[in-house]
């Protein structure tokens, strides 16, 4: 992505941020897959804030949501696989 995420996050996440923004990233993708009337950019920060992930940068947000209403994969890190590929 060009934007970066320019996040705030809570504490130690476990893992990369990159790495667990990739989850988040994909299950809004996944959901977006399920349900297209889905608000995307509010489910994306919903999942990042789920995961200790909170004020990411809008831009990157607008952009990550364009993409996955667009069809494209997302890759912003290493996904752990507990998210199935959407």
């Amino acid at each position: 992505m060009k934007s970066e995420m320019n996040a705030e996050y809570d504490a130690d996440l476990g893992a990369r941020v990159e790495d667990v923004a990739q989850e988040a990233v994909d299950a809004a993708a996944v959901t977006y897959s399920n349900d297209a009337g889905i608000d995307v950019e509010q489910h994306l920060r919903a999942q990042l804030s789920s995961r200790g992930i909170k004020a990411a940068n809008h831009d990157w947000v607008l952009e990550v949501a364009h993409a996955i209403r667009s069809g494209h994969r997302v890759q912003v890190g290493a996904p752990d696989g507990s998210v199935a590929e959407p």
